[in-house]
């Protein structure tokens, strides 16, 4: 049995994500593992929406509602990139250990028999300080493997400037 167990454990890719976030409310996050780089998805289509994007930006009179438009819009273009992943392959990340519940203990393996090679793990959006946030970590994955991702504030991937790049609207 063990053999077999072992064979399995070779054919197969892991990637194991740690939650380190601990000022996020609520203390987790949606997640999967693409099989191309999101940001590029991301800049094609802040690009095929500029110039609507910075119409509507610029019609608006309050800076409040500015900033919530543009938050709109950068929410809305990256969170549809996961339109495409059928939903069983969406998953929620929660911290191993919680300041707010001790008893809270997950350990989260990702394991597949598809194709190894190169992968994105990948967050929806998230808000921390009204700032709306994501990751997007690169992975090599090859077969027989376990690679460690970590998600903290060290590695977010800083969306409002790409979407500022393209945008333009400040």
């Amino acid at each position: 049995m063990n053999d077999r167990i072992q064979a399995w454990k070779d054919s197969t890719w892991q990637i194991q994500p740690t939650l380190d976030m601990p000022a996020l409310d609520p203390e987790a996050v949606q997640y999967a593992v693409l099989d191309s780089d999101p940001i590029e998805g991301f800049r094609m289509s802040l690009k095929q929406n500029r110039e609507r994007f910075r119409k509507e930006i610029g019609e608006e009179t309050d800076s409040l509602q500015r900033e919530l438009l543009k938050r709109v819009q950068i929410s809305g273009t990256w969170d549809r990139l996961f339109s495409v992943v059928p939903g069983d392959q969406v998953c929620l990340l929660v911290p191993s250990r919680s300041e707010r519940n001790e008893s809270l203990m997950r350990t989260t393996l990702i394991r597949s028999n598809g194709p190894a090679g190169r992968k994105w793990f990948a967050t929806k959006i998230v808000y921390r300080d009204n700032a709306p946030m994501c990751w997007c970590i690169p992975v090599e994955t090859a077969m027989g493997t376990s690679v460690q991702v970590e998600i903290r504030k060290e590695n977010v991937l800083n969306i409002t400037r790409l979407y500022e790049e393209i945008i333009g609207a400040n």
